[in-house]
């Protein structure tokens, strides 16, 4: 029986330290294990947190609902008419 492929071989150490962010946060796993199972170091792990932080509110700005306006902001005004 052959083995599964390392999918970490086929990403960059970036891609990898973005996954292994997201897993911390969500706490399934202790650190060591999920820096062990991602190929990466303490040292890969503080190289990406800048970028990550980014996506995150990135993320969260784009969940944000944006305000409606009110219906008197909406009325179409008629640029022909003159």
């Amino acid at each position: 029986m052959s083995q599964p492929p390392d999918l970490a071989a086929d990403l960059s150490v970036q891609q990898r330290a973005y996954i292994a962010l997201y897993a911390l946060r969500l706490g399934t796993a202790s650190r060591a294990d999920i820096l062990a199972s991602h190929c990466l170091t303490e040292a890969d792990l503080q190289a990406h947190q800048g970028g990550w932080e980014e996506l995150l509110a990135h993320h969260a700005d784009r969940q944000r609902q944006m305000p409606r306006p009110d219906a008197d902001s909406c009325r179409l005004v008629n640029c022909c008419e003159g």
